[in-house]
Order: C-alpha cells, then sequence, then structure tokens
C-alpha cells in the first residue's frame, strides 16, 4: 500500500486526504469516490414568511386559550353532570315502576286467592276524614 499511494499508510487516509482538497478546492462537503453530489432542490423547498401579528396573537394568546380550554372542560362536567343526573332519574323510575308492578301483583293474588287474604288486608286500613278530603291508609308488607 505505501508504494501506490506515497505517505498514506491506508486507503482510509487516502481518501480523507482527497476530500479535504476537494473542500478547499470548491467549498463543498466531502465526496466520496463512487459517488456523485446531489443538486440542492431550490425549487420545492418550504418557504417561511414571518408575520408580525400571528406572533403577537400567539404570545399574547397564552391566557385566552388556557380561559377557552377551562370553558370547555367545565362545559363538558356539566354535561356528564345532567347526564348522570339522567341516568339516575330514569333507573329511580324504573324501580319504582317495578316495585309497583310488583305490589299489583301481589294484591291480584290475594284478590284471586279468597276473600279471607283480602279482608285480612282491608282490615289494616285507617281512614282520616277531614272536612274536605278523605284519606286511606293501608299497610302493605312487601
Amino acid at each position: 500500500i505505501n508504494a501506490e499511494y506515497g505517505e498514506f499508510q491506508t486507503l482510509q487516509h487516502y481518501f480523507k486526504q482527497i476530500n479535504l482538497r476537494m473542500e478547499k478546492d470548491e467549498g463543498g462537503g466531502p465526496i466520496r469516490p463512487g459517488k456523485k453530489k446531489k443538486k440542492k432542490n431550490r425549487e420545492t423547498k418550504l418557504h417561511l414568511t414571518f408575520d408580525e401579528s400571528k406572533r403577537v396573537d400567539f404570545l399574547t394568546g397564552f391566557r385566552k386559550r388556557k380561559n377557552e380550554r377551562k370553558e370547555k372542560a367545565k362545559k363538558d362536567n356539566e354535561r356528564l353532570l345532567k347526564e348522570a343526573r339522567a341516568k339516575v332519574k330514569q333507573k329511580a323510575r324504573d324501580d319504582k315502576k317495578k316495585k309497583l308492578e310488583s305490589i299489583m301483583e301481589q294484591f291480584e293474588k290475594l284478590k284471586q286467592s279468597g276473600e279471607d287474604d283480602l279482608t285480612k288486608f282491608e282490615s289494616e286500613k285507617h281512614v282520616f276524614e277531614d272536612e274536605n278530603t278523605t284519606v286511606t291508609v293501608a299497610a302493605i308488607d312487601i
């Protein structure tokens, strides 16, 4: 190797020196043997334009955007709370309806089974009368 390339000990040293010499001559980056230098694509590159008003809006808008996030979160929480309340009310309605249906079924069974059970049911009635109203209260075991 020393005989062919002179003072260089390896091929790597030889190519390093060639690249350094080319950089000094052309002002470009290192060139590897066997590869061509690519031209810079200046036509399709992204060009940025500076807009001072957008910069000011961005820098002064932190508080505004923070308040917008808070308002959105607040509305979302209110909506979720409203939905939760509606679910609770619906469940309570369904429970009351089921309870009333079961009471009505028990009453129908008592009514069909005979007068003895019905008289027992009617014996636990209390009637309260006033000048304008009459209230009947019956105890039902569930």
